[in-house]
């Protein structure tokens, strides 16, 4: 079977948490200069509760199976309670499943997100031992136009491995790296010059450093709500805005974007209807707690297309 697109990343079992007694407040020890905080030695109340299949992996298959593309899914997790609902979870989304590894006494990597009052989040991630590997994977059977991998949880030797096969066969390549693939930012950014698209934030990018070197390699930056700047190699720099939205969880909004732009690549849009869609789908996963319930299915994607938003060509910086 030939797919239009086969996704590549993590899958872990999600359970998402909101409560009035969450508070942001203001802590100079710490990266992002503010802390969530919650009562001590009492009982707090839960809102909101959302359990789901979540990770890189299975956000962005879902996403791009909803917009009508023929999508199957390689990740791997455990042979428990939690892979069940993911495999089913899968499933019921149309994804093909028949590259979900589960084996036997492994234990499916699961987190908890603590959603705050603006819609930022803190994620606990408890890492199973379920990283994909190469051998696990039927290389034979990848048959596909499009590969979109997100983090591989820092396993560069797959990634090289993945370029290397579609290169071989002929397949485009998407990669929205992980930080622990962006660590290791000596050996990514050469096989990063494979890659049709390249997707990070303002803050990976920094990490990265100058991504000049990708002669062939078009690179979004999302900026959150602010949108996106795409550059385009031998082309001018297309800056798009973002859609007003009101943010309920961020969790997915990178799978949001990532699956929306490489989805409308992947459909034949030109480049300023794929960013758009990739806009739009960023925009409406926020409005939803969970990284899937607000993704754009093909019955509303003119519906985004239609709606007004600026963009720019400008010269490449």
């Amino acid at each position: 079977m030939k797919y239009d697109i086969i996704s590549f990343g993590s899958a872990i079992l999600d359970v998402l948490l909101k409560s009035p007694d969450f508070q942001i407040t203001k802590a100079k020890n710490v990266f992002s200069q503010h802390s969530l905080t919650i009562p001590y030695g009492v009982k707090s109340e839960v809102s909101d509760l959302v359990m789901s299949s979540g990770g890189g992996g299975t956000n962005t298959a879902v996403g791009l199976a909803r917009l009508g593309l023929k999508t199957a899914l390689v990740a791997r997790c455990g042979w428990d309670f939690a892979g069940k609902i993911i495999r089913q979870d899968v499933k019921k989304e149309k994804v093909f499943d028949e590259f979900l590894v589960q084996l036997e006494d492994e234990r499916t990597d699961y987190s908890t997100v603590l959603i705050g009052p603006d819609g930022n989040r803190t994620i606990l991630v408890w890492r199973g031992g379920t990283r994909l590997e190469a051998n696990v994977i039927d290389f034979k059977k990848l048959n596909s136009f499009w590969f979109y991998i997100a983090s591989l949880e820092g396993n560069l030797d797959l990634l090289q491995r993945l370029f290397d096969y579609a290169q071989k066969n002929h397949i485009k390549v998407a990669v929205n790296p992980g930080k622990r693939e962006i660590k290791e930012k000596e050996k990514l950014i050469p096989l990063l010059q494979r890659a049709e698209v390249l997707i990070v934030n303002q803050e990976e990018a920094k990490l990265l450093g100058n991504l000049s070197s990708l002669k062939k390699t078009m690179v979004a930056i999302t900026t959150g709500e602010k949108g996106v700047v795409l550059k385009v190699p031998g082309k001018e720099q297309l800056e798009m805005s973002g859609f007003k939205v009101e943010m309920i969880d961020q969790t997915g909004a990178g799978d949001g974007f990532g699956t929306g732009f490489v989805g409308g690549l992947a459909k034949g849009l030109n480049l300023e209807k794929a960013l758009k869609l990739g806009v739009a789908n960023g925009a409406s996963v926020v409005t939803k707690i969970g990284g899937k319930e607000g993704l754009i299915k093909q019955t509303g994607v003119d519906f985004w297309l239609e709606k007004p938003l600026k963009y720019q060509w400008l010269k490449n910086k």
